[in-house]
Formats: structure tokens, C-alpha cells, sequence
């Protein structure tokens, strides 16, 4: 009985979890460029912009689904 109740509160903490994640805007926070979605056709004012920033290191992180 208690491993049902569990898995039930652990199934519903994901859902309510996933909820609230899908739920979020992708705005950012003031005075910081919007979110963009690159493509080939885009990809040299990113790399501009990019290579524009000397104030520190900069980091480029690339996220892939599978």
C-alpha cells in the first residue's frame, strides 16, 4: 500500500512538475537580448554578436534530443 501511495506522489509531483515547466514564457530578463532560434539562414549575426563580447568567457552550450 505504501508503494502505491508513493508512486501515485511521485507520479503526481512529475505531472505538476511538467505543468509548471511547459507552462513558463521564454522571455528574458530586462536589458538582455530575446531568445532566438538559429538556422543556417541566421547563424552570422550570432556569430557576430558572439565574437563582439570580450568581458569575460563566454560560453556556448548546444543541447541535442537524442
Amino acid at each position: 500500500m505504501k508503494k502505491k501511495i508513493l508512486a501515485i506522489g511521485v507520479l503526481t509531483a512529475t505531472v505538476i512538475f511538467l505543468a509548471a515547466y511547459l507552462r513558463m514564457d521564454s522571455s528574458t530578463p530586462p536589458g538582455q537580448e530575446p531568445l532566438v532560434t538559429l538556422t543556417a539562414a541566421d547563424f552570422t549575426p550570432f556569430e557576430q554578436a558572439f565574437d563582439k563580447s570580450v568581458e569575460g568567457p563566454r560560453l556556448l552550450l548546444l543541447l541535442s534530443p537524442t
